[in-house]
């Protein structure tokens, strides 16, 4: 008895020795493999990962570099799964094994897109005539290459024509990238201000504005985290006279033509587990906009803008996850004298306040809290359908999350807030929610809030909402 206690005591201190060995020291990454990719390029997937053949990786943080690598992979939303590990071919060295399974790149399809803030807006007058509708086409991994080419075929409401192309390697470390935007749109109706925290139309037979957008843009990612924007272009815009009778501030100077040069720069840290749907992890962006630059009419605008992001997401214990974020915006030139085109407040795209879907809170500064607390529901289920030679689509996930949230906002408006009572004082919200998420990125939430006046409503949305 007494040997075999030996023994047993002796192969503890030799794990013991062998632990306290592996802590610190470093590996070779010999090989990264990667499995599963038919179109995209093997070094778009390895420029992901952070580590190359050839570098040095400590032991104990292989944990970690797998993680971030299946986080980054996620995030280019080129892939419904990916997997990260590695084997040891001795005591020295290692293979990274990456296996992915691609999403459906190409979309020839439909565009059906409602002329509104949100669907709620849409759905609270259900007004046909505010549709846009035609055709795209869209390949989102051009050439393999994760290159994003877009053509836009537009009717309705809104008729627009356009291109876009995306370019994220121009050099070999693939840490410049490159995008063109080309756009031209007309309209029969045009929003020329808002009252009541609602926006106001003029509708005519005729086509009574048209807007030109070109546009180029330049991106430097050194690290995988970190990217940093430049855009350069021009917009113009044109609108027919019978618009001056409704607005005499529509465009600077009253002028029915406003054509100028902008200039911006972005920066923006993305550390989220899950672009679509996060529940760990940060985003920071912050940017800074130049409309007009002085250089094409002298009268023309002149207003710089700055914008920030912040969102945080944890997991808390469990189930359950909590999430906040905050948005602001400042017009820092020229702020007081600013045409109801430029201005835009809360109320637009993913910038408002639940329980204020159906209003508008235009204004030249403004600052945005949003707060969510969740419950999985249901935890994330991966469905095979077995669907032979699609298997694009036969594989995909599903959760289910309850959620509690609680959102602030404040804008400051110096110009039109006689007419807009939400504007210069706090606003505020709570509700509670049922999200749906699924792969491609599809969120589908219903939410049911009391926003500070008293008024209950329903909602439906279909992006991530912090």
């Amino acid at each position: 008895m007494t040997g075999f206690r030996l023994a047993i005591i002796t192969a503890c201190l030799l794990l013991l020795s062998c632990d306290l060995l592996a802590q610190g020291r470093n590996v070779l990454v010999q090989n990264v493999v990667v499995i599963g990719n038919r179109r995209t390029k093997d070094y778009v997937v390895k420029r992901e990962i952070g580590y190359q053949v050839g570098d040095s990786v400590a032991i104990d943080a292989l944990e970690e570099v797998e993680a971030n690598a299946k986080q980054t992979l996620t995030n280019t939303s080129l892939f419904n799964f990916v997997e990260v590990d590695h084997i040891f071919l001795d005591s020295e060295q290692i293979v990274l094994n990456v296996k992915v399974q691609e999403r459906w790149y190409v979309w020839p399809g439909i565009v059906f897109s409602l002329a509104e803030t949100n669907f709620n807006s849409w759905w609270q007058h259900k007004d046909f005539d505010r549709i846009n509708y035609g055709l795209y086409v869209q390949d989102l991994n051009f050439r393999g290459r994760r290159e994003v080419l877009t053509f836009n075929f537009q009717y309705g409401w809104q008729r627009q024509i356009g291109l876009n192309y995306l370019i994220p390697g121009l050099n070999k470390k693939r840490t410049l990238g490159a995008g063109l935007d080309l756009n031209y749109s007309n309209n029969r109706e045009v929003n020329y201000a808002s009252a009541d925290n609602e926006r106001l139309f003029f509708k005519d037979d005729q086509f009574i504005q048209e807007e030109i957008r070109i546009g180029g843009s330049l991106e430097y990612r050194k690290q995988l985290f970190n990217r940093h924007r430049f855009n350069l272009g021009m917009n113009t815009v044109i609108i027919d006279d019978t618009v001056k009778h409704y607005s005499t501030n529509y465009l600077p100077g009253d002028h029915l033509r406003s054509q100028y040069l902008f200039l911006s720069y972005g920066f923006r840290r993305e550390k989220r587990d899950n672009v679509g749907y996060p529940l760990k992890g940060y985003v920071v962006d912050l940017s800074v906009d130049q409309e007009g630059l002085g250089l094409l009419n002298g009268g023309d605008i002149m207003v710089s803008e700055a914008y920030l992001t912040m969102n945080l997401h944890s997991k808390l214990g469990g189930r359950w996850y909590y999430a906040f974020g905050v948005k602001g915006k400042s017009t820092f030139l020229n702020a007081d004298d600013l045409p109801y085109y430029y201005q835009r407040g809360l109320g637009y795209s993913n910038a408002f306040i639940r329980g204020y879907e159906l209003s508008v809170i235009d204004g030249q500064h403004y600052g945005l809290y949003k707060s969510n607390l969740k419950f999985n529901l249901l935890k994330k289920r991966t469905i095979d359908a077995g669907m032979a030679g699609v298997d694009r689509f036969d594989k995909f996930h599903y959760s289910l999350f309850l959620n509690a949230f609680a959102d602030a906002g404040y804008v400051v408006d110096n110009i039109n807030s006689s007419m807009n009572p939400l504007a210069n004082s706090w606003q505020y919200s709570a509700g509670l929610g049922l999200d749906f998420v699924t792969y491609y990125d599809i969120v589908i939430r219903f939410e049911g809030s009391i926003n500070k006046q008293g008024v209950p409503g329903f909602y439906i949305h279909f992006k991530n909402p912090i």
